[in-house]
Protein backbone atom coordinates (compact mmCIF):
# COMPACT_ATOMS: atom_id res chain seq x y z
CA UNK A 1 0.00 0.00 0.00
CA UNK A 2 2.75 2.52 0.89
CA UNK A 3 4.61 1.76 -2.82
CA UNK A 4 1.05 2.61 -4.41
CA UNK A 5 0.71 6.03 -2.27
CA UNK A 6 4.07 6.78 -2.93
CA UNK A 7 3.35 6.30 -6.54
CA UNK A 8 0.40 8.65 -5.96
CA UNK A 9 2.36 11.51 -4.03
CA UNK A 10 5.07 11.07 -7.13
CA UNK A 11 2.17 11.65 -9.52
CA UNK A 12 0.02 14.25 -7.82
CA UNK A 13 3.70 16.48 -8.04
CA UNK A 14 3.91 16.48 -11.59
CA UNK A 15 4.44 19.93 -12.64
CA UNK A 16 1.13 21.77 -12.14
CA UNK A 17 2.82 25.50 -12.39
CA UNK A 18 0.78 28.33 -12.36
CA UNK A 19 0.05 29.90 -15.87
CA UNK A 20 1.87 33.10 -16.86
CA UNK A 21 1.20 36.49 -14.83
CA UNK A 22 2.51 38.36 -17.58
CA UNK A 23 0.96 41.83 -18.15
CA UNK A 24 3.37 42.98 -20.99
CA UNK A 25 5.38 40.49 -23.28
CA UNK A 26 9.20 41.60 -22.92
CA UNK A 27 10.44 41.87 -26.21
CA UNK A 28 14.10 40.26 -25.24
CA UNK A 29 14.84 37.64 -22.35
CA UNK A 30 17.38 40.56 -21.66
CA UNK A 31 14.44 42.93 -21.20
CA UNK A 32 12.35 40.25 -18.78
CA UNK A 33 15.77 39.27 -16.65
CA UNK A 34 15.97 43.07 -15.98
CA UNK A 35 12.40 43.51 -15.09
CA UNK A 36 12.74 40.21 -12.44
CA UNK A 37 15.90 41.60 -11.22
CA UNK A 38 13.53 45.28 -10.66
CA UNK A 39 11.03 43.34 -8.56
CA UNK A 40 8.05 42.83 -11.28
CA UNK A 41 6.54 39.36 -9.79
CA UNK A 42 5.27 39.05 -13.26
CA UNK A 43 8.73 38.59 -14.45
CA UNK A 44 10.02 36.38 -11.84
CA UNK A 45 7.29 33.96 -12.32
CA UNK A 46 7.63 34.32 -15.98
CA UNK A 47 11.43 33.23 -15.66
CA UNK A 48 11.18 30.74 -13.54
CA UNK A 49 8.64 28.91 -15.67
CA UNK A 50 10.71 29.43 -18.65
CA UNK A 51 13.35 27.88 -17.30
CA UNK A 52 11.89 24.99 -15.75
CA UNK A 53 9.76 24.01 -18.82
CA UNK A 54 12.50 25.29 -21.40
CA UNK A 55 10.39 27.65 -22.85
CA UNK A 56 12.32 29.69 -24.94
CA UNK A 57 15.19 29.32 -22.94
CA UNK A 58 17.36 26.00 -22.39
CA UNK A 59 15.61 23.83 -19.38
CA UNK A 60 17.33 24.92 -16.62
CA UNK A 61 15.73 23.59 -13.03
CA UNK A 62 18.34 25.26 -10.79
CA UNK A 63 17.80 28.69 -12.60
CA UNK A 64 14.22 28.00 -12.08
CA UNK A 65 14.41 26.97 -8.75
CA UNK A 66 16.18 30.01 -7.84
CA UNK A 67 13.60 32.46 -9.31
CA UNK A 68 10.88 30.12 -7.88
CA UNK A 69 12.88 30.86 -4.28
CA UNK A 70 12.95 34.18 -4.58
CA UNK A 71 9.00 34.37 -5.19
CA UNK A 72 8.16 31.88 -2.30
CA UNK A 73 10.13 34.23 -0.24
CA UNK A 74 7.80 36.92 -0.96
CA UNK A 75 5.08 34.78 0.06
CA UNK A 76 4.06 34.26 -3.62
CA UNK A 77 1.47 30.65 -2.64
CA UNK A 78 2.11 29.35 -5.95
CA UNK A 79 6.03 29.58 -5.54
CA UNK A 80 5.88 28.07 -2.51
CA UNK A 81 4.15 24.93 -3.59
CA UNK A 82 6.00 24.39 -6.80
CA UNK A 83 9.09 24.85 -4.92
CA UNK A 84 8.24 22.20 -2.45
CA UNK A 85 7.45 20.08 -5.44
CA UNK A 86 10.74 20.66 -6.83
CA UNK A 87 12.49 19.37 -3.50
CA UNK A 88 10.28 16.35 -3.64
CA UNK A 89 11.98 15.21 -7.22
CA UNK A 90 15.40 17.48 -6.38
CA UNK A 91 14.79 19.71 -9.57
CA UNK A 92 17.17 22.35 -9.63
CA UNK A 93 17.82 21.54 -6.14
CA UNK A 94 19.09 18.41 -3.84
CA UNK A 95 15.99 15.97 -2.93
CA UNK A 96 15.38 17.00 0.36
CA UNK A 97 11.31 15.95 1.72
CA UNK A 98 11.80 18.35 5.28
CA UNK A 99 12.53 21.21 3.06
CA UNK A 100 9.69 20.10 0.14
CA UNK A 101 7.09 20.09 3.82
CA UNK A 102 8.74 23.47 5.26
CA UNK A 103 7.22 25.27 1.70
CA UNK A 104 4.04 22.88 1.30
CA UNK A 105 3.12 24.34 4.63
CA UNK A 106 3.75 27.91 3.38
CA UNK A 107 1.67 27.32 0.63
CA UNK A 108 -1.05 25.35 2.77
CA UNK A 109 -1.24 28.32 5.37
CA UNK A 110 -2.20 31.02 1.93
CA UNK A 111 -5.01 27.92 0.92
CA UNK A 112 -3.43 25.61 -1.87
CA UNK A 113 -5.66 23.05 -1.27
CA UNK A 114 -2.95 20.98 -3.78
CA UNK A 115 -0.35 21.47 -0.37
CA UNK A 116 -2.90 20.91 2.10
CA UNK A 117 -3.51 17.51 0.56
CA UNK A 118 0.21 16.68 -0.41
CA UNK A 119 0.64 18.02 3.61
CA UNK A 120 -1.48 14.63 4.55
CA UNK A 121 0.43 12.54 2.15
CA UNK A 122 3.80 13.51 3.63
CA UNK A 123 2.77 12.95 7.03
CA UNK A 124 1.04 9.65 6.48
CA UNK A 125 3.63 8.12 4.82
CA UNK A 126 7.15 10.14 6.35
CA UNK A 127 8.07 12.22 3.78
CA UNK A 128 10.38 15.19 5.42
CA UNK A 129 8.15 14.48 8.55
CA UNK A 130 7.83 11.16 11.28
CA UNK A 131 5.01 9.40 9.96
CA UNK A 132 1.84 10.81 12.11
CA UNK A 133 -1.64 9.54 11.11
CA UNK A 134 -3.41 12.07 13.22
CA UNK A 135 -1.70 15.34 11.44
CA UNK A 136 -2.95 12.95 8.04
CA UNK A 137 -6.35 12.70 9.15
CA UNK A 138 -6.02 17.06 9.80
CA UNK A 139 -4.87 17.93 6.85
CA UNK A 140 -6.75 15.83 4.46
CA UNK A 141 -9.73 16.89 6.29
CA UNK A 142 -8.81 20.47 5.74
CA UNK A 143 -7.94 19.79 2.32
CA UNK A 144 -11.77 17.93 1.92
CA UNK A 145 -13.06 20.65 3.40
CA UNK A 146 -12.04 22.63 -0.11
CA UNK A 147 -13.81 19.84 -1.79
CA UNK A 148 -10.17 18.31 -3.22
CA UNK A 149 -10.64 15.05 -5.18
CA UNK A 150 -9.04 12.50 -3.22
CA UNK A 151 -9.15 14.05 0.41
CA UNK A 152 -11.75 12.32 1.83
CA UNK A 153 -10.87 9.07 0.64
CA UNK A 154 -7.76 9.59 1.85
CA UNK A 155 -9.33 9.98 5.24
CA UNK A 156 -11.55 7.18 4.91
CA UNK A 157 -8.33 5.25 4.18
CA UNK A 158 -6.53 6.07 7.38
CA UNK A 159 -9.75 6.47 9.64
CA UNK A 160 -9.51 2.78 10.57
CA UNK A 161 -5.97 3.15 11.93
CA UNK A 162 -7.07 5.48 14.55
CA UNK A 163 -9.45 5.76 17.80
CA UNK A 164 -12.33 7.82 17.56
CA UNK A 165 -10.36 10.31 20.37
CA UNK A 166 -8.01 10.79 17.38
CA UNK A 167 -10.12 11.69 14.93
CA UNK A 168 -12.27 13.69 16.86
CA UNK A 169 -8.95 15.53 18.12
CA UNK A 170 -7.61 15.75 14.28
CA UNK A 171 -10.89 17.43 13.42
CA UNK A 172 -10.30 19.67 16.28
CA UNK A 173 -7.06 20.92 15.38
CA UNK A 174 -8.18 21.53 11.42
CA UNK A 175 -11.28 23.70 12.44
CA UNK A 176 -8.71 25.40 14.91
CA UNK A 177 -6.11 25.68 11.58
CA UNK A 178 -9.12 27.38 10.01
CA UNK A 179 -9.57 29.84 12.23
CA UNK A 180 -5.96 30.98 12.73
CA UNK A 181 -5.84 30.89 8.91
CA UNK A 182 -8.97 32.24 7.42
CA UNK A 183 -9.58 35.44 8.94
Amino acid sequence: MKAVLSAIFLLITLPFLPQTLLAEEPSTLQELEKQAADGSLEAQMDLAQRYYKGAGVEQDFTKAANWFKRLAEQDFAQAQLTLGLMYIRGEGVERDDAKAVEWLKEAASQRLVQAQYLLGIAYEEGHGVEVDLPTAYMWYEIAAALNYANAEAAQKRIADKLSDKEINQAEQDASQWWLQHHH
